[in-house]
């Protein structure tokens, strides 16, 4: 069975009382007469795991007093925390002895899973079952069940805290302690458990968390990189923006300086990932722990492959939805942004490629989770090509550092977008409009790649049933398509030359020979300015074609739309300057 209910158990040492929660008190009579602890007392009344935090924290206020403790006070102030949470208090202290119902016997492979507990804990926030998990995947195979005996002996050693998923805050309510969700905590029946437990829906897409989970927290030092060697670093050749912008990052991890934060600002297809790839370099062969996140999974993947071309041989940890790509003792992470809610401080460099995408754009839990795996020494980096307007005004009244990368690594512009009117399609009336027709034309005629974007998942369904039943080198897209990697590698591949798309492709993934439309751009809650820039900067990326078309298509030109254009138009003027100047 799986430990919801946890006991108190009392140690008598020379120096005092000795409180402890236990899932199983017979690991505490073990570990105390190894420790020298004769006198060993429960109580024999079983309370949920956020009820016996309480109760031990009251206890701790009790020993503070310094008036001396008896079974009897101690009976009295049980009972009344549990009354005040309307609990039953009734109950009474037991001797445990060898002869005792709750002893338990430790398997025999207790120091390994230790060992590797050690190695996977540090750092992170977990339940047993994704310590389980990590576990399993280096070949330690171990149970729940039998995990929780180790973890709490490890407890009792002083060297992991075991906190409820789900406890109160210092006001009284429950809140999450994996994503700090405080409004949306509700009641419900889970299936392995008898009464109703408090649940959190915000971060369940992670694994269920309950006030009966327990979240295990290593409190030992951090782990100390031994024997680790500078890794190798292979990048193209850089081009004097990029070089540039690398060294001022470089010197941004260096110096001492009163901003901790900063922010890249790049275009799109600038080349911003491979300019902190020095500063990770430099930070790794210092024995500092790296963090490289990203908002989507989509995009980590081919981030990942990109970092194994670039760092050859180096071991690094990969963590993504679908993905656990565990390495003990590498300093090097690389995992979205979702993954962070598992972790406690622990980087000394954090840095965030995509700040602005979704998810994590606007969003308070993976923004808090961002803050929270840093150490209070630690730095932060930013990258985007379109930073929104609370980054660029922390920049102007510098807040924090900014390097900026306005011209693309090839030194062609960016595509500017043409803004076009035109009658579109509704729910009464379907047809093909005229501009539509015209860009899959001149996509066949030209023999290149087309992306249509659209704003809704029903409007792209219908668009591309009805597009590919007129050509099948047309198909469609979006983030619910059980196929959408394999419709990805064949548009890639070229296999299919038209992709109709939700905002699921706007960043991230590098297309060759590809033009772009933007069908219902003036939905300016689905395309914002941010959003269509980085729309159009799917075209032009490589230097074999830094060239194409960009289409923003709707019935009136929107302000969005309008933003986006200015937006692309002054960051050509200021790559203008730049080669100005470098040449």
């Amino acid at each position: 069975m799986l430990y919801f209910r946890y006991y108190l158990t009392l140690l008598l040492t020379q120096k005092g009382f000795r409180l402890n929660i236990s899932p199983e008190p017979g690991i505490d009579l073990n570990w105390g007469r190894e420790n020298g602890i004769s006198e060993i007392w429960c109580w024999d009344q079983s309370f949920p795991l956020w009820l016996a935090e309480i109760i031990h924290q009251d206890f701790r206020s009790l020993l503070s007093e310094g008036t001396g403790l008896s079974f009897r006070r101690i009976n009295r102030g049980i009972r009344k925390t549990t009354q005040r949470y309307n609990y039953s208090g009734t109950g009474r202290w037991i001797r445990l002895t060898e002869c005792s119902s709750l002893q338990h016997s430790f398997y025999t492979s207790k120091d390994q899973v230790e060992l590797y507990i050690e190695k996977y804990l540090p750092g992170r926030e977990l339940t047993s079952a994704e310590l389980v998990g990590a576990l399993s995947r280096t070949g330690v195979a171990v149970n729940k069940n039998s995990l929780e005996f180790y973890l709490h002996q490890m407890i009792l050693k002083g060297r992991v805290q075991r906190r409820a998923g789900i406890g109160l805050d210092e006001i009284g309510r429950f809140y999450c302690r994996r994503c700090g969700e405080r409004e949306r905590i509700h009641q419900e029946y889970l299936q392995a458990a008898s009464f109703p437990c408090r649940v959190c829906p915000s971060c369940r897409n992670l694994g269920v968390l309950s006030d009966l989970t327990p979240l295990y927290h290593w409190l030992g030092n951090l782990p100390e990189a031994k024997g680790w060697s500078p890794p190798e670093l292979v990048l193209p050749e850089l081009t004097l923006w990029q070089s540039q912008a690398a060294e001022r990052i470089l010197d941004f991890w260096q110096k001492d300086s009163v901003h901790n934060t900063l922010l890249v600002w790049a275009v799109c297809g600038a080349g911003k990932t491979e300019v902190v790839f020095p500063v990770i370099q430099r930070a790794l062969s210092q024995g500092k722990r790296v963090l490289l996140t990203v908002p989507r999974r989509e995009v980590v993947k081919e981030l990942s492959a990109r970092i194994k071309r670039s760092f050859p041989g180096m071991s690094f940890t990969l963590l993504y939805g679908g993905k656990k790509q565990e390495q003990p003792g590498s300093l090097f992470m690389v995992a979205t942004t979702h993954q962070l809610l598992r972790f406690s401080p622990y980087f000394h460099l954090v840095i965030l490629d995509e700040a602005d995408a979704f998810p994590f754009r606007d969003n308070p839990m993976l923004n808090a989770a961002l803050n929270k795996v840093i150490l209070p020494t630690g730095k932060k980096i930013y990258m985007t090509a379109t930073p929104d307007g609370s980054w660029r005004r922390k920049a102007s009244r510098s807040k924090i550092e900014i390097v900026r990368i306005p011209l693309r690594y090839h030194g062609h512009l960016l595509p500017v977008p043409t803004l076009l009117r035109s009658r579109l399609p509704s729910k009464s009336k379907w047809f093909i409009p005229k501009v539509l027709k015209v860009f899959l034309f001149n996509l066949r005629e030209q023999n290149r790649k087309g992306l249509i974007f659209l704003p809704r998942v029903e409007q792209v369904e219908e668009f591309g049933k009805k597009l590919k039943s007129k050509d099948p080198n047309i198909d469609y897209i979006h983030s619910q398509d059980p196929l959408k990697e394999e419709k990805i590698k064949r548009f890639t591949s070229g296999s299919l030359s038209v992709l109709i798309t939700t905002t699921l492709l706007e960043r991230g993934l590098t297309f060759k020979h590809l033009d772009v439309m933007v069908l219902f751009a003036d939905q300016q809650r689905v395309f914002s300015p941010e959003t269509l820039v980085q729309i159009a900067g799917r075209v032009g990326r490589s230097a074999e074609d830094p060239d194409g078309r960009v289409w923003f298509v709707a019935e009136t030109v929107s302000p969005a739309m309008k933003e986006a254009r200015k937006w692309v138009l002054r960051m050509n003027m200021e790559a203008r300057k730049m080669k100005y100047r470098s040449s």
